[in-house]
């Protein structure tokens, strides 16, 4: 009798057992799966998300597939909550309906929620005419933008405003406000080096930059692990 056959086999047997088992019992998003890892949180808060909505996810990722979009001002009852990187997720239910949301944009008072003003709309309607424009070094014209020259730009066609030329003067003529503070249209300001500004962006709600950023004018998200380590703050000339 071969035995080292008879033990290869078995081996073998044992790994496709277990890829097979694997493949129909994959790893499940829904909140069975990661309430190990969450805590109890009960309470009754509002959506007050900046640009009016809110997806409530399968799970607690922004990337996960979303379930719902919920209204500013939709009540919701939580049962479990979780830090996930620098943020904090919620389970909620509303409307029939349970996912995961980011707590940032849940409100323990109905009159707490902002509201996007028209002005606020216009600015990031306007500067969105400009996707996939170029990133050019010092370019501020729709022929190329650099950062400054972006914001600049679409601060002075929308509202009237003339910015400094740079994204540090930028930063120190506007007001410094927190990001609670802060609205749709408002700036957001980073730094590569320290403390000195080396980029800015416009802040389009739901943790969105409008920005010339890498290549082209484009949206990124705040806390995609790039950005939100070099973030130094928020500003507004409103």
């Amino acid at each position: 009798m071969n035995f080292k056959k008879i033990t290869t086999a078995i081996a073998t047997s044992a790994v496709a057992l277990s890829l097979a088992f694997t493949s129909v019992n994959p790893v499940s998003e829904t909140v069975e799966a990661q309430a190990s890892t969450a805590t109890s949180y009960k309470a009754t808060l509002y959506v007050k998300s900046y640009d009016g909505k809110l997806n409530v996810r399968k799970s607690a990722s922004a990337k996960s597939a979303k379930v719902v979009t919920l209204k500013n001002g939709v009540k919701v009852k939580t049962t479990l909550k979780k830090k996930v990187g620098k943020a904090s997720w919620v389970y909620i239910s509303a409307n029939g309906k349970k996912g995961w949301v980011n707590a940032a944009y849940l409100s323990s008072k109905k009159s707490s929620i902002k509201k996007v003003s028209e002005t606020s709309s216009n600015v990031i309607a306007y500067g969105e005419k400009f996707l996939g424009t170029p990133y050019v070094w010092g370019g501020t014209t729709p022929r190329g933008f650099d950062c400054s020259g972006f914001t600049g730009y679409v601060y002075k066609n929308v509202l009237g405003k003339s910015l400094p030329r740079t994204s540090g003067a930028q930063y120190a003529a506007s007001r410094h406000i927190s990001k609670d503070n802060a609205e749709v249209g408002d700036l957001v300001f980073f730094s590569a080096y320290g403390s000195r500004i080396t980029h800015v962006a416009i802040y389009a709600g739901n943790n969105r930059l409008l920005h010339a950023a890498g290549n082209r004018v484009q949206y990124s998200n705040l806390y995609d692990g790039y950005w939100n380590v070099r973030l130094v703050g928020f500003g507004t000339f409103r």
